[in-house]
């Protein structure tokens, strides 16, 4: 039987990747952009970082989707994947069983403002136009219950029913 494959979207520092391989999956991308989290979860499911030298020139603004990819992580927003065409059309090559993440959910939440101009409420879309790009066999994508309540102050429907 061959291997389960999956791609972990806003990864982290990897709690979802953990489960994933635990349960059998192999991971084929992760992206994050957050440098710091990116680096725990490069040292834990990648490899060791050799150096902190390598690890800022591998992490580095500089470094092209692609080169990150082939190490099977990237460390930039999901906007920047999404331009990569190439690497899009690799994925999709590649049959992926499971596009999984958690969009950050602030814009959502409930303890938060619930300022649906918020610009971290486009991810979920972004997760969306990946997943179309890819075309998984299943897909993950959790979220706060926030994002099920409409956006009563500002006359919106809540972003769960609009996303559906």
């Amino acid at each position: 039987m061959s291997k389960l494959t999956y791609v972990d979207l806003f990864a982290g520092c990897g709690g979802l990747s953990l489960g994933l391989e635990k349960a059998g999956f192999t991971l084929e991308l992760a992206v994050e952009k957050s440098a710091m989290a990116a680096e725990t979860f490069f040292h834990n499911f990648i490899e060791p970082i050799a150096s902190q030298a390598d690890w800022n020139k591998f992490s580095a603004p500089t470094t092209s989707v692609e080169e990150q990819a082939e190490k099977r992580l990237v460390v930039k927003t999901l906007s920047e994947v999404l331009e990569c065409k190439p690497l899009l059309e690799k994925l999709r090559a590649k049959d992926i069983d499971l596009v999984a993440g958690g969009p950050p959910c602030q814009g959502f939440s409930l303890a938060g403002r619930r300022n649906p101009e918020d610009i971290r409420n486009k991810l979920p879309w972004e997760f969306l136009a990946f997943v179309e790009a890819v075309l998984p066999k299943a897909v993950i994508i959790e979220n706060v219950s926030g994002m099920s309540q409409n956006f009563n102050k500002h006359g919106q429907e809540s972003p769960f029913d609009h996303l559906r």
